[in-house]
């Protein structure tokens, strides 16, 4: 009996460890999954970001290529010639339309109507009725 006994003590603290250590390793192996699972999630992010970019660059490609394509053509280079350069096929009357632009006058702007010292309005009213003409500012 004294056997059994100590076998069963013996064997209870390699049982905690063998349990123990298999915790720790799914643990490990939980936390590197999870790893890797923020990793895939974060790309599958980036690549649609990515796409959407690229989709948004095909786009403004084709629309510049269909630019280009027409400012190619004789048509677009005439009608390029004739608005930005001025010019014109022979035969034609080349009309350049002028705009008058206000000139600045020479002369100073006339005085103001009243004196830069104002009179008490007393006084004003005084000289409006009893001044002589002569004497009004």
């Amino acid at each position: 009996m004294k056997r059994l006994s100590e076998r069963s003590n013996v064997g209870f603290p390699i049982r905690q460890l063998v349990i123990v250590t298999s915790l720790a390793v799914c643990g490990l192996v939980g936390m590197s999954f999870a790893r890797l699972a923020i990793s895939e999630y974060q790309l599958n992010l980036q690549k649609q970001v990515l796409v959407e970019s690229v989709n948004r660059l095909k786009v403004e490609n084709q629309s510049l290529q269909a630019k280009i394509d027409y400012l190619q053509t004789d048509a677009a280079i005439e009608k390029l010639a004739r608005e930005e350069l001025g010019w014109t096929k022979p035969g034609d009357t080349a009309v350049i339309v002028l705009t008058s632009h206000p000139t600045p006058p020479l002369t100073k702007p006339a005085q103001a109507a009243f004196p830069t010292r104002m009179l008490p309005i007393w006084r004003q009213w005084w000289n409006v009725f009893f001044a002589s003409p002569s004497s009004r500012p």
